[in-house]
């Protein structure tokens, strides 16, 4: 049968309208049933960013909340008040390009905590400098009161990992320096928020290094094991699948398999002195730095690069002391 075009667009209607909109209407009245919950979630921030504005605080105020840059939080250099600029369930702009254990754009599962420090000056009068010629601010005690008490809340809500809690300069190599070497990283790890080892836990690492590698440390084993740590070293143009793959056909070397502990794998290919298809050399310099900064902070200002030995010890003890998180992503 056949139906006029009028009755077509009439019955038509009824799923649209003829090339009109049509306003559809919700019934309101469900009923929401929040007793099924899925075990497969997690909460949205699973790492923690500490930097400094390098601005006094009307000015870092000013420029975290007026314009595209922003943080969870300005902790401003004295006083008992934190000022809070974005909701922590909400993505703040604060980390831009950047890596950490694998995973890019750091903005949106991390807690961005912006710390009014002016940096560093350049003794040469350079707005900026090598680091021989910097001159850094100290953060006052008061504001390391301030920062250890919000830290620790940040904590107890979000149960971050210590290998996750990093500075900006950790998660953005050779592009930026904050929250530098005076940070109270120390401090923060005393009162359980975030990574830490003393001296005496890295003189055990030398020890086992030097009972397990009867030779000078290769840079390629610092390479391997800070990209393990989750700096992002590799060659822009591989992925880490490429790395991961090259380093058990290569060298025999199996990072989904060996244990942290086991010096005797990394004996095997000791030998090699650095592998420029996998790592960037320039990108390993500035780990490095980064690394120290954080983790070895008289040996950076010293200006001297520490023997590889060192650095890969403390990269040892660091990995072993929090293991939870040691090969893979902060919340993934």
């Amino acid at each position: 049968m056949k139906f006029p075009a009028s009755a077509i667009c009439i019955i038509a209607t009824i799923i649209i309208s003829c090339g009109k909109s049509t306003d559809y209407i919700v019934d309101k009245s469900y009923q929401i049933d929040d007793k099924n919950s899925s075990r497969g979630q997690n909460e949205r921030a699973s790492s923690l960013i500490f930097h400094y504005t390098a601005l006094p605080f009307e000015e870092s105020l000013r420029v975290l909340t007026a314009g595209a840059v922003s943080a969870h939080w300005l902790v401003p250099e004295n006083g008992n008040k934190i000022y809070k600029l974005v909701d922590e369930n909400k993505r703040a702009y604060h980390a831009g390009i950047s890596t950490w254990k694998g995973r890019t754009n750091i903005n949106d599962t991390s807690v961005g905590v912006e710390i009014v420090n002016l940096g560093f000056m350049c003794l040469d009068g350079n707005a900026d400098c090598t680091k021989e010629k910097r001159k850094w601010f100290p953060y006052p005690e008061e504001q390391q009161t301030l920062i250890v008490e919000l830290a620790k809340d940040i904590q107890k809500r979000f149960q971050i990992d210590p290998l996750c809690v990093v500075a900006h300069s950790d998660i953005a190599v050779g592009r930026k320096s904050d929250p530098g070497p005076l940070f109270p990283w120390k401090l923060l790890a005393e009162n359980g928020v975030g990574s830490w080892v003393t001296e005496n836990e890295i003189i055990r690492e030398i020890q086992n290094i030097n009972k397990n590698i009867h030779s000078d440390i290769s840079r390629l084993l610092v390479q391997i094991r800070l990209y393990e740590f989750g700096y992002e070293i590799k060659n822009l143009n591989v992925s880490d699948n490429f790395v991961l793959d090259k380093m058990k056909k290569n060298y025999g070397y199996d990072a989904k398999k060996i244990q942290i502990s086991d010096l005797s794998a990394l004996s095997e290919f000791n030998k090699y002195i650095s592998d420029e298809d996998i790592f960037d050399p320039k990108l390993t310099d500035q780990a490095i730095d980064s690394f120290l900064m954080h983790y070895l902070p008289e040996e950076y200002l010293s200006n001297k690069i520490p023997e590889n030995k060192k650095i890969l010890a403390t990269l040892q003890a660091l990995l072993i002391k929090y293991p939870n998180r040691a090969r893979i992503g902060c919340g993934f």
